[in-house]
């Protein structure tokens, strides 16, 4: 399957749907055609749709189910995922050890929950129908993973499924017997529960994946060069502020994030990765000169959406910032550009800090320091090494390493 094999993206569901897959995105090691969404996760999504309207006798009113690969980049997205909560019967979150550590990916979790509040215990635990995806440590297991195994009947296929879990029994052509036990009472589960105990419509609560505040640990830091706060270069396209959207991905790839000004970002930097947006109408030497002192491993992304393809100001301004001792990251003009290279900003923020930032907690820090190395890489390729040397020039019209 390719991504072309998707759906259309959209921004919001228009009709109420049996089932919400909500799963922990991880940072990926090298730059891929969605770099912040699993295609396994894809893959799967597919497969449990179409069993489930195969099952189905409702299929005139309601979609088979949703998750955030099918919503439009631009679109508000916690706004967004919130309205596919409300319209959804079943929740169905993938279990892996990332999961139980990713803010977001509890977040969606915690809407969806408050739309059970009123239902008794367990009716409410019909509508919550977990998968285990990734093989949790034994000190992780827990009373929802239980269930998730006591959907499948057949005690080979269950012992199979919890000793791999899901997800490679998805990618393994071996287990693909077992694959399609488990995706079938999956399905059937999720039909039973959406056509005999339908949820009545209500509003889920707002998604919030519980940003970082104040703390020691490492957060995302985004900020702006530019005289508008809420910057939107691209207004009417998107919805969201450049750096609200670069935000919401970090944080969708389990990373914590702060969008501050940049007086703030002058002290937060020296601990924590930083992106820097940069308007292209600063210039190249007002540009270098607001970014003097900023740490090494802090990444600039030079946003040109008034610059026609060909036009050298935003290349100029890269390379000024390149020349000063900042990772390279070619301008992004078009809103496309922008998007994919969203989720690359991130891991590339992240690689820099992991691999010039500090190492050592604070002097006088009672606890170590918490690390984003504790950020779990999605799978290597085999062959492959499980680390990668930074990527000192990204051209993100075309996505590739420019090493």
């Amino acid at each position: 399957m390719t991504w072309s094999d998707l759906p259309p993206a959209r921004a919001v569901p228009r009709r109420e749907t049996y089932f919400f897959l909500s799963y922990a995105h991880s940072v990926p090691l090298s730059a891929t055609p969605r770099p912040d969404t699993d295609y396994w996760v894809s893959r799967f999504f597919q497969d449990l749709a179409a069993a489930v309207r195969r099952g189905a006798t409702r299929t005139g009113d309601r979609d088979a189910g949703f998750f955030d690969g099918l919503v439009s980049p631009g679109a508000d997205l916690r706004q967004t995922l919130t309205e596919a909560l409300s319209l959804t019967h079943v929740f169905v979150p993938l279990h892996s050890p990332n999961y139980f550590r990713n803010a977001w990916a509890l977040g969606e979790r915690e809407s969806f929950r408050s739309r059970l509040t009123r239902l008794a215990p367990a009716r409410a635990e019909r509508h919550l129908l977990p998968v285990l995806w990734l093989p949790l440590p034994s000190w992780g297991d827990r009373p929802e993973t239980t269930r998730a195994l006591d959907v499948v009947a057949d005690a080979g296929d269950r012992a199979d499924y919890a000793e791999n879990g899901l997800r490679a029994l998805c990618k393994l052509s071996a287990y693909r017997r077992q694959y399609e036990s488990v995706l079938a009472a999956l399905a059937e589960r999720i039909v039973a529960v959406t056509e005999t105990q339908p949820l009545p419509r209500s509003r889920a609560a707002a998604l919030a994946s519980h940003p970082v505040t104040d703390s020691d640990g490492p957060a995302l830091v985004v900020t702006t060069l530019t005289d508008h706060a809420r910057w939107r270069p691209y207004a009417g396209q998107h919805e969201l502020a450049v750096a609200d959207y670069v935000a919401a991905t970090a944080e969708r790839l389990g990373l914590p994030t702060r969008v501050v000004d940049l007086t703030q970002a002058r002290a937060l930097a020296p601990e924590n990765p930083t992106v820097v947006l940069v308007d292209a109408a600063a210039g190249a030497a007002a540009a270098r000169s607001a970014l003097e002192g900023l740490p090494r491993w802090v990444v600039p992304l030079v946003i040109a959406a008034e610059h026609e393809r060909g036009e050298p100001v935003p290349e100029s301004i890269a390379g000024t910032l390149q020349d000063a001792g900042f990772p390279r990251v070619l301008p992004a003009r078009a809103i496309e550009e922008f998007e994919r290279c969203a989720p690359l900003l991130v891991i590339e923020a992240r690689k820099q800090f992991l691999r010039h930032g500090p190492v050592d907690p604070p002097e006088g820090s009672a606890t170590p320091k918490p690390s984003l190395r504790a950020v779990q890489p999605s799978d290597v390729p085999s062959g492959s090494t499980p680390t990668a040397p930074p990527v000192r020039s990204f051209d993100v019209t075309r996505g590739k390493d420019e090493r």
